[in-house]
């Protein structure tokens, strides 16, 4: 981890130890378990229907998004449509635990097993039924993470490989890191791309205009009940640096939290 900061009254590290759902800087893992699971590819159709049902729970996208029946997976993922992902998540095989396994088996998130040297969450992706199914797609519903595993998922996407992140180096301590297998080249390939256009033509375009060298990100806003807006979610990566924000009730995730990744970006990248 080159750089952490958090801006909390009351002291807490928010950004190691918070546990908050991620909004759909999610999709950047559901859309590595579509890939992996041959439901569709960045070139493949993910149609964008203005809403989705699924068991009960009709799924919505933000307001003033048009639809678009003939669109690609990289389509959907750059303009963040939350009813195209819904709408995939039943196709075959994927079960309930399809998400949990992606997570853990390709991102290392959910264990409970990273060693960063101090206190941290490595997230949470249950496998669930229902409503929740649907949900944790979108990065709601018992889906939580903290800016460290956002970027660390970044840093995955954009390598193909897991590197548990850490603050204090192992060799002081004998820690031993978490390991996990990482992602397969062409799904690595594709993500990084979708993100690369998410940064220059999709929702991550204002927060990242201006920033040099081969860039992504994705937008996220994680609806938090009582809240009356949104969670600003984003990650991002230029060059061989990732990060990610998340600004409470911050709204959309390219307005509040996308200019801080951006501003980190601009001084590591």
């Amino acid at each position: 981890v080159l750089a952490v900061a958090n801006h909390r009254a009351d002291g807490f590290n928010a950004a190691f130890q918070g546990q908050a759902a991620p909004g759909s800087t999610m999709k950047i893992v559901t859309a590595a378990m579509l890939i992996d699971n041959g439901v569709t590819s960045m070139n493949g159709p993910a149609p964008c229907p203005d809403t989705a049902t699924w068991q009960g729970q009709t799924f919505k996208n933000l307001t003033g998004m048009k639809p678009n029946g003939e669109a690609t997976l990289a389509d959907s993922f750059l303009r963040s449509c939350n009813t195209a992902f819904v709408k995939l998540i039943d196709e075959e095989p994927l079960t309930d635990a399809s998400l949990s396994q992606e997570a853990e088996r390709r991102f290392g998130l959910g264990r409970d097993d990273w060693k960063t040297g101090i206190a941290s969450f490595d997230g949470r992706v249950p496998a669930v039924a229902g409503p929740d199914r649907a949900a944790g797609a979108i990065g709601q519903g018992q889906v939580q993470m903290s800016p460290l595993t956002m970027a660390s998922v970044t840093a995955t996407a954009i390598t193909g490989a897991f590197r548990q992140p850490y603050l204090v180096p192992p060799g002081l301590d004998g820690r031993r890191l978490a390991r996990a297998e990482g992602l397969k080249a062409g799904t690595a390939a594709q993500l990084k791309q979708m993100m690369r256009l998410t940064a220059t033509r999709g929702t991550a375009r204002d927060a990242m205009r201006g920033l040099g060298g081969d860039i992504g990100a994705k937008t996220g806003s994680a609806e938090v009940e009582g809240n009356a807006r949104s969670d600003s979610w984003f990650t991002g990566f230029r060059g061989d640096v990732a990060a990610a924000a998340m600004t409470e009730q911050g709204g959309h995730g390219g307005d509040a939290a996308g200019p801080i990744v951006a501003a980190v970006l601009r001084t590591g990248g």
